[in-house]
Parts: C-alpha cells; structure tokens; sequence
C-alpha cells in the first residue's frame, strides 16, 4: 500500500510529537497555566479543597491526571479539547470538596456557594454560546444566503477558522481558504500556504489573484480579520472592495493571528477577469 516498510503508529507518534507545531506551538506548561484553569473554571476552587481536606479522594485517578498532562505538555501543539476527557475525573474531586465544605459551613452558607458557582458557569456558558469567537460562524451564515453561482469566496484567516461547506451548498461557488497542510513529501525548509500569506500578507495576495480566474457577472467576497492587517486592508480597498458588513469576533483573544472583529469585503466583476 505505501510502497515501502512502513509502522503506522509510529509515524502517527513521530508527526504528532514533532511535528504538529505546523499548526502552531505552546510552551511546554501551557496545560497548567492556561488549559486545565480554563476547563475546570470554578470548579477549580473545590479540586483544591479535596486535595487540601478530604483525605479520601481517590489517588489512583490522580496518576492517571498527571500522566495526560505531562504526555500532552511534550506536543508543541495544545488545545483545549485534547484534556478535555479528563473532566469525569475531575468531576468527582470537585464533589469531594464540595462535600467537605458541606460539612463544615452552615447549610444557606452552602446553598449560597451552589448558586453563586452554578450563576457563575451560566454566565460563562451564555457568553462562550453566543459571543465569544461568534464573528467566523455569523460571516459564513450570512454568506450561505448571499452567494450565487458563479460568485467565490476567499479566507485570509487562519486555517480553519470559519465553517466551510457545512453553511455554504450553493452549486459552482468556488470557496478558497490558506492551506496549512503538513509536509509530507520530506521538502527542505516547507512553510505552508498560512505561514506564507501571513508572513508577507500583499505580495501573497497579489501573486494569489494574478492567477486567479474571476467569471463575469459574479462578486467576490474576501473575509480577513480587521486590526493585524492593515496595509493588506488598504490594498483591498484600493482594489474596489467593499466592506460589506463588520463582525465582533471575541474579546479575549488566544492567537496574535486573531483581533476582535472580522471584515466581509465584496467586489463585483462585470467582465471577466482572467
């Protein structure tokens, strides 16, 4: 099938441990610093007090805890998602500390912690639901609707970051977003299509429209992100693009390749543009 003797975990372990920082690095301590504060959230605080007070919490899952983290902290790439499984087990110290503090504050001191963590968490949840990062999902909704056949959209966003064809089923639209695929033919110092544009965002763009066809009768519309591109920005609008609509993206932002709103430009071609 490959060609060649070929161990397939063990290339999955060589790529995923040396060379997943394609899709970007963290530090090493990014999982205690930054990931599990952030899944657990408040809960955080009563993990604390099983392990401080309650002498019978369950050390057999800790090993379990420690032993995820430190093999995820040795891939330069992290998210949130990759611990997430370690939730359950957090669950129970959570509702062992709770249970401690059950039993030594009075009851409507109690009842006061359960609503004010539960009032906590809805505000989280709600925030997270409708706000936070909502800018790359409404761009690609309202797309779905606006877009016709023979019309193209470009991302000049990080890979991945909008829907794709799960919002956009119009027939003949051509759809183009910055490849960040890996090198997986052995090329000498590879820097995916990502890395090019963002490294030099105008001179990608304008060896990226030199070669590319535009039908007559059809619009344009390019997505980028508003505040870290701004010479790539005026470009476009020298270039008869339009602002079409302006999107809140997020507050707190986890990458320098993400700024708080996002920019839907337009362009319509009435002769065809080769």
């Amino acid at each position: 099938m490959y060609g060649q003797f070929t161990v397939v975990f063990y290339n999955f372990l060589k790529f995923n441990l040396a060379g997943s920082a394609v899709y970007g690095a963290h530090p090493w301590h990014w999982y205690l610093t930054q990931g599990v504060p952030a899944i657990l959230g408040t809960h955080a605080i009563f993990i604390a007090v099983a392990f401080l007070k309650h002498r019978d919490y369950p050390r057999q899952f800790l090993g379990v805890a420690i032993a995820t983290l430190l093999f995820f902290s040795m891939i330069a790439h992290k998210e949130f998602r990759f611990i997430q499984h370690l939730m359950p087990i957090c669950m129970i110290w959570a509702g062992l500390g709770l249970h401690w503090i059950s039993r030594h504050i009075e009851r409507s001191s109690l009842y006061t912690i359960i609503m004010l963590n539960s009032l906590v968490n809805i505000l989280v949840a709600f925030y997270i639901g409708f706000f936070h990062q909502r800018g790359t999902i409404s761009v690609v909704h309202d797309l779905s609707s606006s877009v016709k056949s023979g019309d193209s959209v470009v991302f000049l966003t990080p890979c991945h970051a909008t829907p794709y064809h799960s919002h956009i089923h119009a027939a003949e639209v051509d759809l183009r977003f910055l490849d960040c695929s890996p090198d997986m033919t052995g090329q000498e110092n590879y820097e995916h299509e990502e890395k090019q544009f963002y490294r030099d965002p105008n001179s990608w763009w304008n060896k990226f429209r030199s070669e590319r066809k535009v039908a007559a009768q059809s619009s344009e519309f390019v997505v980028a992100f508003e505040e870290n591109l701004p010479r790539l920005h005026e470009m476009l609008k020298d270039s008869g693009y339009r602002v079409s609509r302006k999107y809140f993206f997020a507050h707190l932002l986890v990458d320098d390749k993400l700024t708080s709103h996002l920019l839907l430009y337009k362009k319509h071609f009435r002769i065809r543009r080769i």
